[in-house]
């Protein structure tokens, strides 16, 4: 789909650059604002700092093309790289509800949740990185970051994503629990694990984010990624145009300061912009805005030479209805358009507020069937055999008893993960109400295999630093992490 020329991509481009330039972003972070000053950067008003065109152009020189991230099963580690290839997938995160799939209705996530949902995404056939869906409401704050990559890490040998950081301390144990899981230390080009660090929309890099992405840069050994979060019409212009090179904008204020900080350093282009509802003022996500912006941002991340985390699958609805349906599929196979390295957004439900492992299994399917429509069929001399078509008509049975067919059917068609293809009096007979009835008969089936698991010596050194963390920051007493795991 050719819905941004070269032209426009350019011109978008152009925008970016003279908006960093003549506006700058705000910089709350005293060391960050030292550090632009000393590329060459300027002082604007406030605490905002104006950005050159060339101060860009240096930032992206220094950015590697390609990187490795490494998962416990080396079969499973994902090569990194601009290029329209291979589109990974991985689920959203950071949420704070569990959401019931019929009704809508919420409930705080727990570490239970988390569990359920990490042992559901390492089943998924289409998932390549698992990232902590939820945010545990049943553990400390500052070490929930920790206790969810520990889930995750038990649950899955699949890719990691780093969780959600806030603080400095977060990010070195994070890093030094994925060491210990991966065996990567980034030295070879594999990295252990990817760090996502979120500007505040419009064009604002805060204190405390900005100072844990520097004590990150410093330690090295991690993908970083740039997060951008805006909303057209509120945080963002009203133009989706605009709106995306405010984006950029936004992306690029980041990624010269890593690589100010760290040359080298591979990254991320992490794109995130919704919309507005234009009679309300409400945010929005699941509407076709957030796929059309997707497409954009992964031509400007490849023409940066970097790889595009953008977003897929997402929605509004509040329960798993025809909404949810028509805005994850349409929003995937939009944001899918480009190719796009990394596609985001499994597990979404209520524009991110939180997710369900139902919605999971709904988005796994939705994806087996966008991989299958952007894959190019076979039409060489074999599948179009002109001898086995003519055997087929004239047998005067059809195709199925061909040889031709037969190797063919599996091959060649779509085989569904979890839609339902039986008979009407099969389905009545039952008693399933709907698609949802049929994901959480196959959630059950998932749970109940149990863990993956992970070697001994490797789960107590993770709970150790856990431990070590909770000392550190200062905590009195913390729920055991080696207690926790085994919750389900």
């Amino acid at each position: 789909m050719n819905l941004w020329s070269e032209e426009a991509i350019e011109a978008i481009h152009n925008a970016s650059l003279a908006l960093l330039e003549r506006g700058g972003v705000r910089v709350e972070s005293d060391e960050a604002r030292a550090i632009f000053f000393a590329a060459g950067c300027k002082a604007g008003v406030t605490d905002r700092v104006l950005v050159p065109a060339g101060v860009v152009e240096e930032a992206l020189a220094t950015l590697p093309r390609q990187f490795t991230l490494a998962a416990r099963n080396a079969e499973r580690s994902l090569t990194m790289d601009p290029e329209p290839a291979q589109i990974y997938v991985h689920n959203m995160g950071g949420a704070r509800a569990m959401i019931d799939p019929r009704t809508g209705a919420s409930t705080l996530a727990t570490m239970r949740d988390q569990i359920v949902l990490a042992r559901v995404m390492h089943s998924l056939a289409n998932q390549h990185e698992v990232c902590p869906l939820v945010m545990p409401q049943d553990v400390p704050g500052d070490l929930e970051p920790l206790y969810s990559y520990l889930v995750l890490a038990h649950e899955t040998d699949k890719a990691l994503g780093g969780p959600g950081i806030s603080h400095p301390f977060q990010a070195e144990y994070v890093v030094e629990m994925a060491k210990v899981v991966t065996g990567a230390s980034g030295d070879d080009g594999v990295y252990p694990v990817d760090i996502a660090f979120s500007p505040v929309s419009p064009l604002l890099l805060g204190a405390e984010v900005t100072d844990a992405m520097l004590e990150t840069l410093r330690r090295g050994h991690v993908v970083v990624e740039i997060l951008p979060c805006p909303a057209a019409a509120t945080t963002a212009p009203g133009a989706i145009a605009a709106a995306v090179a405010t984006q950029n904008a936004e992306a690029l204020a980041g990624i010269v300061l890593a690589q100010i900080v760290a040359p080298g350093t591979p990254m991320y282009y992490g794109p995130r912009l919704s919309a507005t509802d234009p009679r309300t003022g409400v945010v929005t996500s699941g509407t076709p805005e957030t796929g059309v912006a997707s497409v954009a941002a992964t031509l400007l991340a490849r023409r940066y030479g970097l790889p595009c985390d953008c977003y897929g699958p997402t929605s509004d609805s509040k329960t798993v209805d025809t909404q949810l349906g028509y805005e994850h599929a349409l929003n995937a196979i939009i944001g899918m358009a480009a190719r796009p390295r990394f596609l985001s957004g499994l597990g979404d439900i209520q524009a991110g507020v939180g997710s369900s492992p139902e919605v999971l299994l709904i988005d796994d399917e939705i994806l087996n069937y966008c991989f299958y429509a952007l894959e190019e069929r076979p039409w060489d001399s074999d599948a179009l055999d002109v001898d086995a078509m003519i055997e087929g008509a004239l047998s005067g049975q059809g195709y199925l008893g061909t040889k031709h067919t037969r190797r063919y059917i599996r091959k060649d068609l779509a085989i569904p993960l979890l839609s339902y293809r039986g008979g009407l009096n099969e389905w009545i007979a039952s008693g399933r109400s709907g698609l949802v009835d049929i994901a959480s008969e196959k959630v059950a089936e998932i749970v109940a295999r149990g863990p993956l698991g992970c070697p001994d010596e490797m789960l107590e050194e993770l709970c150790r630093l856990i431990d070590s963390a909770a000392r550190q920051i200062g905590m009195a007493e913390w729920p055991d992490p080696r207690g926790m795991i085994g919750s389900v």
